[in-house]
């Protein structure tokens, strides 16, 4: 039986379903395949996959951004991870809290710095903020703006 996401948010008390590693199948399918061996664990060159409570593979953009190496498919034993022709990595997005330093009027450019797809800008706006703004096209969901972010208001959603 699949759920579908919006009904599994509900199920998980709102939380969001956590982000799985580059090429995971939708969760259902994942979590069917995935034996939980950590071989994408032990091969990611940036250390940025942990494991959720149950021992499931996640993605941490705290520690790095995704180089979308590949290494963690190239060594998935269950084939929870699966590169297709044509599909992207994942379909995630940078988005901005309120909680940033430019929302209350304090100059930060710091994720648009880290941001390799140039998909944060910080145009003008009235009373002299210039808050950044997302380029969804642009955007890769690499997560390199997340971890440099001094106040934590930037995370990746689908």
């Amino acid at each position: 039986m699949t759920i579908n996401p919006e009904r599994r948010l509900f199920l998980r008390g709102g939380a969001p379903l956590p982000i799985r590693p580059p090429w995971a199948l939708p969760e259902d399918p994942f979590l069917a395949r995935c034996n939980r061996c950590n071989n994408c664990l032990s091969t990611c060159p940036q250390h940025i996959l942990v494991t959720d409570r149950l021992g499931y593979p996640m993605v941490d953009f705290s520690k790095a951004a995704c180089t979308f190496c590949g290494a963690c498919v190239r060594h998935c034993d269950g084939r929870a991870l699966v590169v297709m022709d044509g599909i992207p990595p994942w379909r995630h997005k940078a988005r901005f809290a309120e909680t940033c330093l430019n929302s209350r009027s304090i100059p930060c450019r710091t994720c648009g710095e880290q941001c390799v797809s140039h998909a944060i800008l910080f145009p003008p706006s009235p009373g002299g903020r210039s808050l950044p703004t997302l380029i969804p096209e642009q955007c890769n969901g690499c997560g390199a703006c997340v971890g440099v972010c001094p106040v934590t208001a930037i995370r990746l959603v689908n």
